[in-house]
């Protein structure tokens, strides 16, 4: 699991296994706080953490969902910095703890690590720059619309509905989750996602968001 994760290399993958532990944790369990030290990264193998950045005013915005075969929190583990968001489980977690120590002690595993978190953080940085880019955009329809389709990215399943198999996201993610995301209210995004709903464009089933028509949705998020 490590090697696919962080894309280190078998013999390196080892070393990690060996030094990291398993926890389980219970749902709504804080696996961080925002602020803290970074002491540790972090291997999601089973559940969903959510993370979130709580402004100053106490706003909260939920960023992403890390999914099993995941890792999260390791954005200030090259240079002792503190994390940037809070994580939190969903329903009961299991995640690898890594010291970050195991980047420090001159070993070649220790480069080969560090080469990896690199790489993880260009792809991280470009995502948080599409994620704040559509935070930005200038109505709901759009803001939704954009965080509905990374999330089906990130975590969405397949599906079959009426004899066709469509994206599908599930309870896991919530109304008011998708409001954080898009700065709307629960209310508004609901109101939104039955408006689509009646275009054809997604289907609500049982807490499911099935997404029929996909190119509708993007040319939504790619509306003027």
């Amino acid at each position: 699991m490590v090697e696919d994760v962080l894309g280190v290399s078998t013999s390196t993958a080892a070393v990690l296994a060996g030094r990291s532990v398993r926890q389980q944790l219970p749902g709504n369990a804080v696996v961080y706080y925002q602020d803290d030290p970074t002491t540790h990264i972090y291997l999601l193998v089973r559940g969903y953490i959510r993370l979130s950045y709580i402004s100053e005013n106490g706003i909260v915005t939920l960023l992403s969902m890390a999914t099993p075969g995941q890792s999260f929190g390791e954005s200030g583990s090259l240079d002792s910095l503190p994390h940037c968001d809070t994580a939190f489980t969903v329903g009961t977690t299991e995640i690898m703890t890594l010291d970050c120590a195991s980047l420090r002690d001159g070993s070649e595993a220790a480069a080969d690590l560090e080469r990896a978190m690199a790489r993880i953080f260009a792809r991280r940085w470009r995502s948080h720059v599409d994620f704040t880019r559509a935070l930005y955009l200038p109505n709901l329809n759009l803001r939704l619309s954009h965080a509905l389709l990374r999330l089906l990215d990130d975590m969405g399943n397949k599906i079959k509905f009426k004899g066709r198999m469509v994206d599908c996201l599930g309870p896991v993610i919530t109304q008011r989750d998708l409001g954080s995301m898009a700065r709307g209210t629960r209310e508004n995004v609901n109101k939104t996602l039955r408006s689509w709903e009646e275009d054809g464009i997604i289907a609500l089933e049982d807490r499911h968001i099935l997404v029929l028509n996909r190119e509708a949705l993007e040319d939504v998020a790619r509306a003027p």
